[in-house]
């Protein structure tokens, strides 16, 4: 960089971005703490010039939006690229910066690069009420030949080397959002995914941080890629000490050409720092979540719970049955049934089906009608179980249009779960499922569907041979676009074998996601508390299982696998018909209780809550107005002492009086204790007063807790005196 240096910035509510340049990309030079409005930009950037070292090129390449080869950049292009038919010569990359358009809170970037005969697009906003920031990267091809594009990112971002650390989110089927922490090395991490889906091993997003970051205090920099497919992340630590993250789609061979005037848009990436540790940054992307990406049919509608049936019947269908099932749902309180696998032509297991989206005659004669009568005539809503993306070779769909999978000629055709993907990028296809889809939700006045997705793309060719994984995430992005087009009232979840499709690509367009197959309260704790940082608990899928869980083959007490569903979007998944009366009363008093402060969980600033016990964690949730606040804390193995350590409670009013009292406490807990005097012990009790300072400070002194037992804090402004 020269010394003639140019400059802009963005402003958030609490944040400001940098952007200095030369002759060439804009470089991210300062993304932090909000500057002082009157400060001279141009001189700042100046103090921002790094020196120019011994044993190196002689003009240093600062990270720029997008690093280019071309510049004498030496990490990891934002862009690999050539263009067809000229040998490939045309690689490098050198754009030249021709105009921008800044605003207070967005600049957008144009940039031309001559020798290759394409233009780059450069936009960054940032929201000013969340502090989220949304950067986008668009090539467009000006020449007449194609351009070939091996991997393009969105605009990368430059954390401050201060940020040393990185959260990765991995997993697998019912482990999603387990947390990799550790430090930036030297050299290059990379986290790429290609199964078609955001996948359970691979969340596209990351978090830079220091070694001192907690929940509440610290620095850190939250980056996601908002796309439902395969990508890519990278993070690069390089000599200089500079590090970058770079995210994009995965291409396949060929999925990047580009023909002449064509343009690419990379998916949206979405940004939030944090000086208040990993919850704050957790609530601006909660904020922005609500505000920006979420559109509820009926907005102001609480989020209703929930009952599903497949872990009561699996794929044993029968009228009466499920009769008895949602009226046993309607008399704990659930305000939506939804009818889970199983129901349609031919589907007595997961061999045969998929694709033939008619009720099965054998277990509906009259078709969903009566069924969808009764659910609603229980006050409930009525949802159904699809999986449009599949087909099962055993299907009259796929015996009459073979050719209609994802496939490539003289490869095996194989199969997960028994079935093949099927191509939504043919036209034919998607009419079909938009056809049916349709017809289903007008007869049946289906308000809900829960939209499954159980296999991974494995060479998802089209019909003509070509690698199609990116085009088949838009085509669904298209499906799905054009039925709720069409039937606006209607909400949808993301499933894929549970959390496989987890993004704010897919959000977007749907209602609620499925974070994972495992009903297992221990190992939803964890799970849910990674889906956190990124997504609020309103889209949450949280269902109270059955005692013993299918997954993991644990047994636990009702009062913990209530608790643990409590702060989500709740729900039921078991045969609530075979339970006895005091395990139904346990239930019908959660949902009660749910119901009582769903709107603190789903309006109210969420907090993820950790001790010096690694088995002893809580959430938090504070109302918009600060009156109210809901604290659940779950032992999930031996505790590290006999007695757990003190609980602050963050976001409260300081000055405010609170009343504090035990809400619910699980089985057990009450052995776990033979002495107490404690005035928050025992239920029942009218706990205590106390201000939000001390609240804070101190914290709340907790009841001893065995393994796999928990209870729930209600803290209420009062006007008494402590």
């Amino acid at each position: 960089m020269s010394n003639s240096v140019h400059s802009f910035r963005i402003d958030g509510r609490e944040t400001t971005l940098v952007f200095a340049w030369h002759d060439g990309v804009p470089a991210v030079v300062y993304h932090g703490n909000s500057l002082p409005m009157g400060l001279d930009l141009e001189a700042f950037c100046q103090t921002l010039i790094k020196p120019v070292v011994s044993s190196s090129l002689d003009q240093r390449e600062p990270v720029s939006l997008h690093p280019e080869a071309g510049r004498g950049f030496p990490g990891h292009p934002a862009m690999i690229a050539h263009r067809q038919g000229n040998g490939g010569t045309a690689w490098a990359g050198r754009f030249t910066l021709t105009d921008y358009d800044g605003r207070d809170e967005s600049v957008v970037f144009n940039l031309v690069d001559s020798s290759r005969n394409i233009s780059l697009n450069l936009k960054c906003k940032i929201d000013p009420d969340t502090d989220v920031a949304e950067c986008t990267t668009t090539i467009t091809n000006n020449a007449d030949s194609p351009f070939l594009i091996d991997w393009l990112a969105a605009p990368t971002m430059v954390p401050g080397q201060e940020l040393n650390e990185y959260m990765l989110f991995h997993g697998r089927w019912c482990a999603e959002f387990s947390i990799n922490r550790g430090e930036i090395p030297v050299g290059q991490i990379r986290q790429e995914n290609r199964r078609g889906r955001t996948s359970h091993e691979a969340f596209p997003g990351i978090v830079l941080l220091n070694g001192s970051t907690d929940e509440n205090s610290g620095d850190c920099l939250g980056v996601h890629l908002g796309w439902s497919g395969n990508h890519r992340i990278v993070l690069e630590r390089l000599p200089t000490g500079d590090v970058q993250v770079q995210m994009g789609t995965l291409l396949f061979s060929g999925e990047g050409e580009l023909q002449p005037g064509e343009s690419v848009t990379t998916p949206m990436l979405y940004c939030a720092y944090s000086n208040s540790g990993l919850n704050g940054m957790s609530q601006k992307f909660h904020s922005h979540v609500r505000r920006n990406l979420l559109k509820f049919p009926e907005k102001e509608v609480p989020r209703p719970v929930t009952v599903n049936t497949w872990e009561a019947i699996y794929f044993d269908h029968e009228i009466k049955r499920l009769i008895e099932l949602a009226d046993a749902a309607a008399e704990i309180g659930a305000e939506r049934f939804v009818i889970d696998d199983g129901w349609f032509l031919g589907r007595n297991d997961d061999t045969a089906g998929l694709g033939d989206w008619y009720p099965d005659p054998q277990k509906y004669p009259d078709g969903l009608g009566p069924i969808a009568d009764h659910v609603r005539s229980r006050g409930m809503q009525f949802g159904l179980w699809v999986e449009p993306e599949m087909i099962n070779p055993s299907s009259d769909l796929f015996r009459n249009h073979p050719e209609w999978v994802l496939a490539l000629e003289d490869y095996p055709r194989i199969t997960g779960r028994n079935q093949l993907v099927l191509d939504l990028t043919n036209k034919q296809v998607s009419d079909y499922l938009f056809e049916r889809l349709g017809a289903l939700i007008v007869e049946y006045g289906i308000s809900y569907l829960k939209w499954d997705m159980n296999r991974d793309h494995v060479l998802p060719g089209d019909s003509g041979g070509q690698a199609s994984a990116c085009r088949q995430t838009l085509a669904l992005y298209d499906l799905i676009d054009r039925l709720l087009a069409a039937h606006a009232k209607l909400e949808i979840e993301s499933c894929a074998s549970g959390g496989g499709r987890v993004d704010y690509g897919i959000l977007s367009r749907t209602h609620r996601f499925w974070p994972s197959d495992s009903n297992d309260a221990v190992e939803r704790v964890a799970i849910q508390n990674g889906f956190t940082y990124f997504f609020p608990p309103e889209v949450m899928g949280a269902h109270i299982g059955p005692q013993w869980s299918h997954t993991s083959g644990r047994g636990l007490h009702i009062g913990y696998r209530a608790l643990i569903a409590s702060y989500g979007h709740m729900g039921i998944e078991a045969d609530i018909t075979a339970i006895d009366t005091e395990e139904r009363e346990t239930i019908r008093d959660a949902i009660e209780r749910h119901k009582q402060d769903r709107d603190i969980w789903h309006k109210g600033q969420f907090f993820r809550i950790e001790t010096i016990d690694p088995n002893l964690t809580g959430v938090s949730a504070v109302s918009p107005d600060k009156n109210h606040a809901r604290l659940v804390i779950c032992q999930t193995g031996r505790p590290r002492s006999s007695i757990p350590p003190h609980i602050r409670l963050e976001g409260l009013e300081p000055d405010q009086i609170y009343r504090v009292r035990l809400q619910t406490v699980t089985e057990m807990v009450a052995r776990a204790n033979r002495e107490n005097s404690n005035p928050l012990w025992p239920m029942g009790s009218d706990g205590y007063l106390m201000d939000g300072t001390t609240l804070l400070n101190s914290g709340i002194c907790l009841p001893a807790l065995f393994a796999e037992t928990g209870l729930g804090i209600s803290i209420d402004a009062s006007e008494e005196t402590a």
